[in-house]
C-alpha cells in the first residue's frame, strides 16, 4: 500500500497522473459483406487482344466465405487465346476524417503458380488506379511475381508485378495499410484479376478469385490504459531515482 501510494504521489506531483478512459472503435468508412447487396461494386473487362475471356465477376448469394454472398470469377479459359482482366471496382468512399486507413477482405484464390494472379488497385480523389504495393500489407500480402520469360504484350500488363498466385486452402483474410489521407478524400478500392493465354489453376470448374467483407477503417487508437502505464512507469523510474540518490 505505502509502495502504490508513493507511485500516486509522484505522478500526482509531476501532473503525469491520467484518468483512463474507455476505449475508442476504430471508424468503418466503408462495409460490405455482401450478404443482401453486391455492396455497389461494378465490373469491367479489359481484353486488348480480342481473346475469349471467361464470365467476368458475379455477384453470387453463395460466393462467399462459409457460402454467404460475394463476387467470384472464373477467370481463364484454356486456349483462350491472348490475356484478358477482370475488374471489380468498389463505389466511391468518402472519408470524414484525417488520418491512415487500413484496408481488410477475405477472398480466396486458385490462380496458375506465377503466371496468373490478382492484386489490388486504389484509386484517391478520382485519380488513375495504382496497384497497393506489397509492403502495404501485413497480414497476407500478395504471395508471388508473374513471370517475365512471356511478355502480356501491352502497356500495363502484369508482367513482373506483386500478385497474388497459387491457391489458399479456403478463404483468407488480407489486411493492408493504405496511407494516411485527409478528411474529404475519396477513395475507390479495385480488385484486378489478370489471365494469360492458357492455363488453368488447380480445380478448372470453380472460381479463380472470390472476394468477400470487404472494409475500410481508421485504426483503432492506443487504448488509454497504453498510456497510463507509460506513465506510471516513467513516474515511478523517476521516484526510483530520486530515493536512490537520497
Amino acid at each position: 500500500m505505502k509502495f502504490q501510494k508513493a507511485i500516486i504521489s509522484v505522478l500526482i506531483a509531476s501532473g503525469s497522473l491520467i484518468l483512463m478512459a474507455p476505449a475508442q472503435a476504430a471508424t468503418t468508412y466503408f462495409s460490405a459483406d455482401f450478404n443482401s447487396t453486391d455492396g455497389g461494386f461494378t465490373t469491367s473487362t479489359v481484353n486488348p487482344f480480342n481473346g475469349i475471356p471467361k464470365a467476368g465477376w458475379i455477384y453470387g448469394a453463395a460466393a462467399g466465405a462459409s457460402g454467404s454472398g460475394g463476387w467470384s470469377t472464373l477467370g481463364e479459359q484454356e486456349d483462350g487465346g491472348s490475356p484478358y482482366e477482370h475488374l471489380l471496382t468498389s463505389q466511391i468512399v468518402t472519408l470524414s476524417a484525417s488520418g491512415a486507413v487500413n484496408l481488410s477482405f477475405d477472398h480466396f484464390y486458385d490462380f496458375e503458380q506465377n503466371w496468373d494472379g490478382g492484386v489490388v488497385n486504389i484509386s484517391v480523389n478520382g485519380g488513375a488506379f495504382t496497384q497497393v504495393s506489397a509492403a502495404s500489407f501485413t497480414q497476407n500480402g500478395y504471395s508471388g511475381i508473374i513471370q517475365s520469360i512471356d511478355d502480356w504484350g501491352y502497356a500495363g500488363d502484369f508482367n513482373n508485378l506483386n500478385v497474388f498466385t497459387g491457391t489458399t486452402t479456403g478463404f483468407i483474410t488480407s489486411q493492408a495499410n493504405l496511407g494516411n489521407f485527409n478528411a474529404g478524400d475519396t477513395l475507390r478500392i479495385q480488385f484486378r484479376g489478370g489471365w494469360d493465354w492458357n492455363g488453368l489453376g488447380q480445380n478448372e470448374l470453380g472460381p479463380n478469385w472470390a472476394i468477400d467483407n470487404v472494409t475500410l477503417t481508421a485504426p483503432v487508437p492506443l487504448p488509454s490504459a497504453a498510456w497510463l502505464f507509460g506513465s506510471v512507469l516513467t513516474g515511478f523510474i523517476g521516484y526510483r531515482r530520486r530515493k536512490t540518490a537520497i
